[in-house]
């Protein structure tokens, strides 16, 4: 997931334990101290045994980080102490916060399966977080794009992206398409648009910059500020090719003052970035992007803004 730092840019092409950066290595395993082992939740298929022998020096287990609090949410199993503490700390802030990332996550396979049906055959995942592949026991709103759209459109292609290295260790691992090449993975950040768009153009990305693009950002964006978030949304609505869609799940200000309060201060005590917007926020960010006819809809989704726009501009 993206936050305010800035990784070094470039597709995630390296072997898991070579990424670079200031934030941890592209590792995925990982054992607790031995005083949190008792707090470890149950073992399922998609959790990777963590490993004391494939930690990177620089891995820091004492904070939380977005992309395993955002799974962890959802049913992810790939998570450490502090991450389950910073859950523990929303859903005490907001009972219903776990439920409405389940629906905004499921509606937003369902706008992809839409735009399937639609004809549109590509896809950028942009801040992908922690998703468990394509196998029948993963909680459906854990599941990759790919799922939701390969049944509706075979030839589709896909690129996941995102700034955390053990986000695209996953990726890597666990985001493949039936007919190899179909998936890619780049390694970004989202506040750096002309790295980002430079990957998009990339002929590793394997997207074709004469067709239209569908851009996810999957309950992501409320880790930018307005100048972020503003500065990306332009950028895609002005490089990416005209009729490709934007479809965004954002986190909105929800419930009376003193929830408001009580979430804004969970993110805080976890160190994670917090900038809920309404729908109507969200679009003025998005001044570049237009509201498009059906059949792309948009739904509703308790604490989330959901908005599904199109670029009328395009290169």
């Amino acid at each position: 997931m993206n936050g305010p730092a800035s990784p070094r840019q470039g597709l995630a092409d390296r072997p898991a334990g070579h990424a670079t950066g200031t934030r941890a290595r592209a590792v995925v395993h990982l054992a607790p101290p031995p005083d949190l082992a008792d707090q470890d939740p149950p073992a399922r298929w998609w959790r990777s045994r963590w490993s004391e022998d494939h930690h990177g020096s620089d891995l820091r287990t004492d904070t939380a980080a977005s992309a395993r609090v955002a799974a962890a949410l959802l049913g992810g199993k790939d998570d450490l102490a502090p991450d389950r503490l910073a859950t523990q700390h929303l859903l005490q802030a907001d009972p219903a916060w776990r439920q409405d990332a389940a629906a905004a996550r499921l509606l937003v396979l369902d706008n992809v399966a839409r735009l399937a049906a639609s004809g549109t055959n590509q896809y950028a995942d942009l801040g992908c977080g922690l998703t468990t592949g394509d196998h029948p026991l993963a909680p459906p709103e854990l599941r990759p794009l790919h799922t939701a759209v390969l049944p509706v459109a075979p030839g589709a292609r896909f690129l996941y992206a995102d700034r955390d290295p053990m986000v695209m260790a996953h990726a890597r691992a666990l985001l493949h398409t039936p007919v190899p090449g179909r998936a890619r993975h780049l390694h970004t950040d989202l506040t750096e648009p002309g790295p980002l768009l430079a990957g998009l153009r990339s002929p590793l990305a394997g997207l074709d910059w004469r067709r239209p693009v569908a851009v996810v950002l999957s309950d992501v964006l409320h880790e930018l500020t307005d100048r972020q978030a503003r500065a990306l949304l332009r950028a895609l609505g002005e490089e990416l090719p005209a009729g490709s869609v934007l479809v965004v799940t954002h986190r909105a200000p929800d419930g009376d003052k003193e929830r408001r309060a009580a979430v804004a201060a969970a993110h805080a005590g976890a160190g994670l970035a917090w900038h809920p917007r309404t729908g109507a926020e969200v679009a003025v960010l998005a001044s570049t992007w237009r509201t498009p006819g059906p059949p792309c809809g948009a739904g509703a989704v308790d604490g989330f803004a959901v908005v599904v726009l199109e670029s009328g501009a395009g290169r």
